[in-house]
């Protein structure tokens, strides 16, 4: 088993510099509204009497001690890191002691001072002021007149552990609960601090003695206890519901949800780019509409990766089944949300994309984060902290996507749904990524095996299109986008900081969604040693560094770089599905091998493409794949559904 270090490393390394702080406690406390009637409060506590107090001033949640009760979502590596009280709200359902997907708040209780994770600046009592200023005033941590630049990530060893338990409590928080934002507290020792969070980062407070202003925590506690779910940071576009007895299993056997599983009522927004905001008789529009469907399965990934959820729900008043997916989204003066590019998209004709029905930013409802406000506050220790992106939610319907890429049922589905996504029928047999980089300059940016889907006559789909960018806007393609494990090792190499995604970045991923897909699901006498070897090369962790990138993928550089190809060696399969990912690993040679890169630079201009040529189109690529579809009536006639089992899902839930 991985050591409890490196677990903690990895839980460090998905939330890089995102702490912001040291917030006033004052200034934190407006996070919630005021409210009166709060309890009197003791002067003077002790930490053994500390939660039989809170409980005066928590009156609507039950504090429960979760300290030594495991909840699988806050088990990362095999450590526990669950918090030490769980606040839920009184008489609430939950599934044992500690239950992350109903908690309303969490304290984490570390016994030592030590232990605190945060380093605040002086207080002004400890500068030599150059200037006057009140005394209960704080001076900016960043003066340059003092010439003090605090570093408020503590890199203590203690202080990581701590940091670690507060990223693995709030992965789990934001990955089983609809929530735009939430909060913790964090006490070491007679020290406490409270932390907001939202999708983009954390706002940390100053941290204060407890135990001899203990009106502060009393005051924050107060404010939550009294706050609505909306001001707790409750997603109130979700709610719980039920259907008619008469339609409740029907509906619930096509979408494939248990009998004893909730459902939700997620609203959309309604796409009004093409309406009138007024029907023929003047009455408004409707702005939103209603669909039930099931809680996503969580993933088990960092909160910077939980940007996607997609699955299908029930139209309520078109009585069908259709595909909705929520996104986090970048939120930039100038990028197309996903909304925007499916309108042109199918505008433009482009083939084997889903149908777009309608959506839109979920801004209205307050869905977007804040974290990004305060990383140039005046209290801020990080003053130079590069000003990230806020990210706004974004919600769309999609019809006629029945399955997704890891259900295909026969070896001949596989490619033949990887071929439509790749290769349809346009123009001149331009694929359906061709087309949208072709005419309308789209590099799509995320090519994965989630966004590859099935239709219900076994055609494949290209579908996803929330990262992708115009070639044009350079300044967008340096930001990082994709699936981790199906990136280009280009991409992830730390040493291509400044990298611009290109057209090779896709072709790349669309090879590895073809590799892991084959060795994963396709029926095959690999042993189970070497096949796992090969998922691995997917499977790799990755770092996320300051700038927000992740960093990793030396397994794939390593395996496109050899000219023997053992990735194709290790795969025992039939001699037509070798062939077909020799021919196309052989493509990508040119991008990790040296020896290849160096002659290609000192050989004579000929007629003939250059090797780096082959990955600037799609014409290669698409002749192999095209090649193999009629070849693959050979193919094995298999159903592979109890293939499915062969491994366990990874944090990405593929």
């Amino acid at each position: 088993m991985t050591s409890k270090e490196a677990v903690e490393a990895r839980l460090i390394g998905s939330f890089p510099s995102r702490f912001v702080g040291a917030m006033p406690v004052c200034q934190f406390l407006d996070f919630l509204p005021e409210t009166d009637g709060r309890p009197a409060t003791p002067k003077v506590v002790s930490q053994e009497e500390l939660l039989a107090l809170l409980r005066k001033f928590t009156t609507n949640f039950d504090l429960v001690d979760t300290s030594g009760c495991p909840d699988p979502s806050v088990v990362v590596g095999g450590y526990e890191f669950q918090p030490t009280v769980g606040l839920y709200k009184s008489e609430s359902t939950r599934n044992g002691v500690t239950d992350m997907s109903t908690m309303e708040a969490w304290i984490i209780i570390k016994p030592s001072v030590q232990q605190d994770p945060f380093i605040d600046p002086p207080s002004n009592e400890d500068f030599t002021a150059p200037i006057p200023c009140p005394e209960e005033d704080l001076l900016p941590y960043w003066d340059t007149k003092r010439d003090y630049y605090p570093k408020f990530e503590s890199s203590d060893k203690q202080s990581i552990s701590t940091r670690a338990h507060m990223v693995a409590c709030t992965n789990a928080f934001f990955e089983t609960q609809f929530r735009r934002f939430g909060f913790s507290i964090l006490i070491c020792g007679s020290r406490a601090r409270f932390v907001y969070w939202d999708r983009a980062g954390a706002v940390v407070s100053r941290r204060f003695d407890y135990t001899r202003n203990f009106i502060l925590l009393t005051e924050f506690l107060w404010r939550l206890n009294r706050a609505s779910p909306g001001d707790r940071g409750v997603d109130m576009s979700v709610v719980p519901t039920s259907l008619p007895d008469s339609q409740d299993s029907a509906i619930r056997e096509l979408l494939g949800v248990g009998s004893s599983d909730p459902l939700y009522g997620y609203i959309v927004p309604v796409d009004t780019a093409f309406q009138n905001p007024k029907d023929a008789e003047g009455r408004p529009l409707p702005t939103h509409h209603f669909y039930v469907g099931p809680r996503p399965a969580p993933k088990q990934c960092g909160l910077l990766e939980q940007r996607t959820r997609s699955f299908h729900v029930w139209d309520v008043a078109q009585k069908r089944v259709v595909f909705f997916k929520e996104t986090w989204r970048l939120h930039s003066q100038g990028t197309s949300t996903e909304s925007e590019v499916y309108r042109e998209l199918h505008s433009r004709r482009i083939p084997n994309i889903p149908t777009f029905e309608h959506g839109g930013d979920m801004s209205a409802l307050g869905t977007k984060t804040i974290t990004h406000l305060f990383n140039e506050a005046w209290w801020c220790c990080t003053p130079n902290h590069k000003a990230r992106l806020p990210l706004v939610q974004h919600r769309i319907i999609l019809g006629n996507i029945e399955r997704n890429l890891s259900t295909f049922k026969t070896p001949k589905e596989f490619l033949t749904v990887f071929k439509d996504a790749l290769t349809g029928e346009f123009h001149l047999h331009f694929s359906t990524h061709e087309s949208a980089y072709k005419y309308l300059g789209l590099l799509h940016r995320n090519i994965s095996m989630e966004n590859i889907g099935i239709t219900s006559e076994g055609c494949g789909l290209l579908m996803g299109w929330e990262c992708c960018s115009p070639e044009s806007r350079k300044e967008l393609l340096e930001i990082q986008m994709g699936t981790p494990p199906f990136m280009s090792g280009a991409l992830l190499d730390q040493s291509t900081q400044d990298k611009h995604h290109v057209l090779a970045d896709d072709l790349e991923s669309f090879l590895h969604v073809m590799i892991y897909t084959m060795v994963r699901y396709l029926p095959n006498a690999t042993n189970v040693e070497d096949r796992n070897t090969l998922l691995q090369i997917f499977d790799e962790e990755y770092v996320i560094d300051e700038g927000g990138r992740a960093i990793g993928g030396s397994r794939k550089r390593k395996y496109l770089a050899d000219l023997d190809f053992p990735i194709v060696k290790k795969f025992t399969a039939p001699p037509k599905i070798t062939t077909l990912l020799r021919e196309l690993c052989d493509l990508f040679l040119i991008r990790y091998n040296s020896t290849l890169r160096f002659m290609e630079r000192h050989t004579p201009e000929t007629r003939f493409k250059t090797r780096s040529d082959l990955l600037a189109c799609h014409r290669e690529m698409m002749a192999y794949v095209n090649l193999s579809v009629p070849s693959c009536e050979d193919w094995p006639d298999i159903d592979i559904s109890a293939f499915y089992t062969i491994r366990p899902a990874n944090r990405y839930g593929f």
